[in-house]
């Protein structure tokens, strides 16, 4: 502080800046009216005085300058915060959005739960969910609805078109194909510029979620069809009525080990086999044609049901692969009525008399196919009274998660009393839908049913 310059203010206005200085220094009167007037009288005090009302008109100004920083800052810091919670809330949703989209591997419940989460999450009051298929868009639960300009333009420039301030179309695209398309609708709220970034953001990972359920139904229909090609066709006999049902599992896309066969020999006998290789996949499909194919074989040949099995236990054996297998094989003789039947590890298959009385056939068999055993395989016989049936299976049919084999056992046994009276036909559908429902099936499943007529005609 430069003593020596001259100032220029007034007394009065000088005893205001001091009396100001002092009173924010918190003074109280009784300490600072003695200064003051010492002040004013001009005394020896008064250069001082001045000074000191120099230093506090100083850093008063300071102080406010620090006060205003402190003031934007927090105001950075506040909006900072603001924005971090914005992203984290919208971070949040799509990544919810990300999950609803892998809940299922069918395109329509995909953006079904899509279009639920968007209008409870507040983000649209209203969804049309188009997909996009060989013909052209379809509308969710309205295939006469034809979607509109607006519709049609963002399928077309693969990006997101607005219509007013109330109504967006975002595409749904994976790499160079338009999936389908989101339309958004929103009551009082308007769209804005954030609104319709998120919104293509949530459009993208609806897109992945379709687009894996789109691969995924391609390849289960294609495998479906593979394993449909692999089976055989069944021929009708007069002494015979013969029905088989196939289904394959609704969920993965493995080509199963399941399968069916029914062979006529010149001598009258139908031998009927139904087996179940370990595991999916092609190895799983090469070893189950390559067994049915030398059962098929073998029975042409006239060997018996355990002599069948024991050839195929050793062609197993001999091969390459880790894989094993079980099987059942049922001789009926058309003429007669014998039964004959030996199994490798297989279920036993169910038999109902001609007096409707129903039980599994639960007698001595062989482990699997495949895994080393010494000992030979049991054959067993039994005369079938007219009108009997047999019903063949896989363990498709009766496993589940939820419940032990000899519920599923007794499951079947239920579903096949209460169809009995039915054609083959009928009662293997009606088998099929009292154990499987329309609940998803994690196994590949074969049903073979047989029913001898005798002299019932």
């Amino acid at each position: 502080m430069n003593a020596g310059r001259r100032d220029t203010r007034s007394a009065a206005e000088l005893r205001a800046e001091l009396e100001q200085a002092l009173r924010g220094r918190r003074l109280s009167a009784e300490s600072w009216e003695p200064l003051l007037a010492e002040f004013e009288s001009g005394g020896a005090l008064a250069g001082a005085m001045r000074e000191l009302v120099d230093v506090a008109r100083e850093q008063e100004l300071e102080l406010r300058w620090h006060q205003s920083e402190l003031e934007q800052t927090n105001a950075g810091l506040l909006a900072l915060h603001t924005e971090i919670d914005r992203q984290r809330q919208r971070n949040a949703f799509l990544d919810e959005v990300s999950r609803a989209s892998a809940t299922s591997l069918d395109p329509a419940e995909v953006l079904g739960v899509v279009a639920r989460l968007l209008r409870r999450q507040d983000f649209a009051d209203h969804v049309d969910v188009w997909t996009m298929t060989e013909t052209g868009l379809l509308g969710a639960g309205d295939p006469e609805r034809e979607p509109d300009t607006t519709t049609r333009a963002a399928v077309r420039s693969r990006e997101t078109v607005r219509d007013g301030d109330h109504r967006v179309s975002v595409p749904l695209t994976a790499g160079p194909h338009v999936l389908g398309v989101l339309d958004l609708y929103r009551g009082a709220a308007e769209f804005g510029d954030e609104d319709v970034a998120l919104a293509r953001g949530v459009a993208d990972r609806a897109a992945v979620g379709l687009r894996n359920a789109n691969v995924y139904e391609r390849e289960h229909e294609l495998a479906e069809r593979l394993q449909h090609a692999m089976l055989p066709g069944l021929t009708p006999h007069e002494e015979l009525d013969l029905v088989a049902r196939y289904r394959s599992a609704t969920r993965g896309v493995h080509i199963g080990g399941d399968w069916y066969d029914a062979v006529s020999r010149p001598d009258g006998t139908v031998v009927l086999t139904v087996g179940d290789v370990t595991g999916h996949g092609l190895d799983a499909a090469v070893v189950m044609g390559k067994l049915q194919n030398a059962l098929h074989a073998y029975a042409l040949e006239g060997h018996g049901p355990a002599t069948s099995l024991r050839l195929v236990h050793e062609l197993l054996r001999g091969g390459p692969t880790t894989l094993f297998a079980t099987a059942v094989v049922v001789e009926v003789e058309k003429a007669t009525g014998m039964l004959r039947w030996a199994s490798a590890g297989h279920l036993p298959p169910l038999l109902e008399a001609g007096d409707g009385q129903v039980r599994f056939l639960e007698a001595e068999h062989a482990p699997m196919l495949g895994i080393n055993f010494e000992h030979g395989i049991p054959e067993h016989k039994r005369q079938l009274s007219p009108g009997s049936s047999i019903a063949l299976y896989t363990d498709g049919l009766i496993e589940r998660r939820n419940s032990d084999i000899d519920a599923g056992l007794e499951r079947l046994a239920a579903a096949f009393t209460s169809a009995s009276g039915q054609h083959v036909e009928a009662r293997a559908e009606h088998v099929l839908r009292d154990m499987l429902g329309a609940a998803d099936h994690d196994d590949d499943v074969c049903l073979l049913l047989c029913r001898w007529r005798g002299d019932s005609r």
